[in-house]
């Protein structure tokens, strides 16, 4: 901090210059008194130090205030914006707490939905024809016991079915072909099934000996004359991917489903 010529310093300048031309005792006495004023002087630079530290306190005290009244601001839109948030869940967690009430209601009227869903299923599979039946019946009983079994969700149980509707759905679409063993004439043969889609269900023995196609009419198989051989084997190439794809041609039935 500079330092200035105060008034004291300028009369003690002023007496020091007029003081060379006074008496001894004259110039004691003016010796104490600008030693009086110079320590007035050093006081009163003193008590200025002590104010600037005082000034300067005072500005920081008001900058953190300011920072402070901010934070307190920032924490009270905060809060506020809590609060609706809270209130949201409160209004959610009621909204849940309704469904919840409610659940054992849903339950009751859509299990008979969902068993009458597999009972549905259960009379088309019997009515349709007759491919992969150990397959399609062991679904129809693992939904029956996933119905009678308190530990599966109802969520879980109404997901199984419709995937059992979908499979079967697909098998109305593709082409498919699997070997099994059948009984002809008395005696075990293994023969190449081929279904299209649901427009037929035939069998082609490895030989060429046996062919046959299931005829709704009758529920039985019926041998095919040997000109439509040639064409199930090229439709089983077909689905087993060892040729080309082509126009495959199958003899059609109508299907008719009843209710049971």
């Amino acid at each position: 901090m500079k330092k200035v010529l105060t008034p004291a310093r300028g009369a003690v300048a002023a007496a020091l210059i007029a003081g060379m031309a006074m008496p001894a005792v004259a110039q004691g006495q003016l010796r104490q008194a600008l030693e009086t004023g110079e320590q007035a002087t050093r006081k009163a630079e003193q008590v200025q130090e002590q104010i600037n530290q005082l000034d300067d306190q005072r500005s920081d005290m008001v900058s953190e205030f300011r920072t402070l009244l901010q934070r307190t601001q920032a924490a009270q839109l905060y809060a506020r914006q809590q609060e609706k948030v809270v209130e949201s869940q409160r209004r959610e967690l009621a909204s849940l707490e309704e469904q919840l009430g409610r659940v054992d209601e849903i339950t009751a009227q859509t299990t008979p939905m969902l068993i009458d869903m597999i009972s549905d299923l259960e009379t088309f599979i019997q009515a349709d024809l007759p491919f992969k039946i150990n397959e399609r019946t062991e679904t129809i009983n693992e939904l029956r016991t996933a119905m009678e079994n308190p530990q599966v969700p109802i969520v879980e149980q109404y997901r199984l079915i419709i995937e059992a509707y979908k499979r079967e759905m697909e098998y109305g679409r593709t082409i498919q072909t699997w070997p099994e063993e059948i009984d002809i004439d008395g005696n075990p043969v293994m023969v190449d099934m081929f279904l299209y889609g649901r427009v037929a269900l035939v069998y082609l023995s490895p030989d060429n000996k046996y062919a046959a196609r299931y005829d709704r009419a009758s529920n039985a198989w019926v041998p095919v004359q040997s000109k439509f051989k040639e064409d199930i084997a090229q439709a089983i190439k077909v689905a087993k991917g060892t040729t080309t794809p082509s126009v495959l041609y199958a003899p059609a039935t109508r299907l008719n489903v009843s209710a049971q």
